[in-house]
């Protein structure tokens, strides 16, 4: 079971403080509302080029796919607010290939749920953008980008980028 719990919404609301950016986001099933504040240590990406982004870029009517750690300190306070770990950012409603939990090498699974085949074109990733090698992914938590993946049961995909979370 995943390490990240995952928040899916419309932005709808963009704000700077001080020390964050607060993105006021609306949940389509519920039209709830959530709070994601986002910090320099925010991996912020685009959900079908996986590409980074700057905060700059975000406008309102994105949508947005969030991923918080389990384990991160959340104020109780409503509307609910995160600091997550990855967001992922798109101007339609294409979230396609992307998968985000911890890797085990021996069976090349992510979770019990995808099969990734690492190949020479995967371009492996820390949080801060540098290349790294394929066995620092065991173990831990990590975002992977793909383009197709077959039907089987895990699917299988090669994966065009990695990027390990945290650590």
């Amino acid at each position: 079971m995943s390490n990240y719990i995952h928040f899916k919404g419309i932005l709808t609301e963009l704000n700077e403080t001080s020390s964050h950016f607060a993105l006021t986001c609306q949940k389509q099933e519920d039209n709830s509302t959530f709070i994601l504040n986002l910090t320099k240590e925010t991996l912020l990406f685009h959900s079908t080029s996986y590409e980074p982004l700057l905060v700059s870029e975000l406008k309102r009517g994105h949508f947005i796919h969030a991923y918080v750690h389990e384990l991160q300190p959340a104020t109780m306070i409503f509307p609910p607010q995160f600091s997550p770990t990855l967001v992922l950012i798109n101007e339609e409603d294409l979230f396609y290939g992307n998968k985000v939990g911890t890797y085990n090498a021996e069976t090349s699974l992510v979770e019990a749920d995808l099969q990734i085949n690492i190949s020479p074109n995967s371009k492996i990733l820390n949080a801060v953008g540098e290349s790294i090698a394929a066995e620092m992914l065991d173990g831990h938590d990590i975002a992977v980008f793909f383009k197709m993946s077959t039907r089987s049961i895990p699917p299988q995909t090669t994966p065009q980028k990695i990027i390990l979370l945290g650590d």
